[in-house]
């Protein structure tokens, strides 16, 4: 929330931006809430512990004060306390996921049905993005088209909604053309980091099949590959580059 933002102008900014089924836990307040339609929600749960209880009263409040319903009539207490600040991230990433199962086209077929594997990644440039410390800064705006294999219908997601339904192997990969080279970048574990270190250094042999004995291939990169801009998931990692002509793909 920037300094001349109100709470009611931040909630209506991040509901606005909401896909339908998708999931908003208030950073901090221990409440997760789905959105159910147009301009309604559904409490789905509650920590179970004071602070989370007068932060429910608060968000009715506010969401009631700039037109939005919520729905409390089935919310789930979790007791949380207990849990390890790690359990509790994979609790949300839990719900995370399961609220995305339930997307769906406009024809009806769950996204989840959707040829994910042949999301496009594309940029509509730079927007002005609010930080939790009230700074705003200018970031790249990215988004992944797939395309309903009913209606051929064209969904764009967010990488992060994107990252919720095809999962993390298709975060650490990414396609692209240049000219007539078609290049696929796979970002390596850590494990597999050290091996190729291990090889370039002379403390292990490579076996004729290993498939790191394509070793120029592997890449720590930047902002842009061969001229083409990545799409920041991509930045930053070691990756091993595979490159094929757009006649040996056809062929």
């Amino acid at each position: 929330m920037t300094e001349e933002q109100t709470p009611e102008e931040h909630a209506r900014q991040i509901l606005e931006r909401l896909r339908e089924g998708g999931l908003w836990q208030p950073q901090g307040l221990g409440l997760s809430y789905m959105r159910t339609g147009e301009n309604s929600l559904e409490l789905l749960n509650q920590h179970n512990n004071p602070t989370a209880a007068q932060a429910r009263i608060r968000m009715n409040l506010l969401l009631k004060s700039i037109g939005w319903t919520v729905d409390e009539s089935d919310v789930h207490l979790l007791d949380v306390d207990a849990l390890t600040p790690q359990e509790q991230y994979m609790q949300e990433m839990m719900q995370r996921q399961e609220s995305a199962q339930s997307w769906k086209c406009a024809c009806g077929t769950p996204l989840t049905a959707f040829p994910l594997e042949d999301g496009k990644w594309s940029t509509t440039g730079e927007r002005e993005m609010a930080m939790p410390t009230s700074e705003v800064i200018l970031a790249e705006e990215w988004y992944v088209s797939i395309t309903c294999p009913v209606c051929d219908v064209v969904v764009p997601l967010e990488p992060y909604d994107y990252g919720l339904l095809a999962g993390d192997d298709a975060m650490t990969e990414y396609s692209f053309t240049v000219g007539n080279e078609h290049y696929t970048l796979t970002a390596l574990t850590r494990p597999e980091i050290i091996e190729v270190m291990d090889v370039t250094n002379g403390y292990q042999k490579l076996e004729a099949n290993d498939s790191f004995s394509t070793y120029p291939s592997i890449y720590c990169t930047g902002t842009f590959f061969n001229g083409h801009l990545l799409p920041p998931h991509v930045r930053g990692a070691v990756v091993r580059a595979s490159v094929k002509t757009i006649r040996e793909e056809e062929e």
